[in-house]
């Protein structure tokens, strides 16, 4: 899953705007259901496109962050998908050598 979408850095590490295609990576912990899978992942993609990937397709992450890092781009998609899955991660790779893990508060 992914979307893509713009960002500048601010203060000591200023950039200019620029582009990325982000892939983000949703781990689950939990029990097995009777069909022997802890969620389907048809539900998660489809909330994934509803709620995160329409919210920040193509859009400038500087109108919708203080500091759109992807630190705080994984904790705010940890927040919409939470209520509906048994999170244990939540990956945002800005770039294959750049990532941030986030694995929810107090984890």
């Amino acid at each position: 899953m992914g979307f893509s979408a713009r960002h500048s850095h601010k203060g000591m590490l200023y950039e200019p705007k620029h582009g990325h295609d982000y892939v983000v990576r949703v781990s689950f912990s939990g029990e097995l259901n009777e069909e022997g899978f802890v969620v389907d992942f048809r539900a998660v993609k489809r909330l994934f496109l509803k709620l995160v990937a329409a919210e920040l397709e193509d859009r400038d992450l500087d109108d919708l962050f203080e500091y759109p890092t992807a630190e705080t781009i994984s904790i705010h998609i940890w927040n919409k998908l939470a209520p509906f899955f048994p999170l244990h991660s939540v990956e945002v790779r800005e770039k294959p050598h750049s990532r941030a893990v986030y694995f929810g508060e107090g984890k």
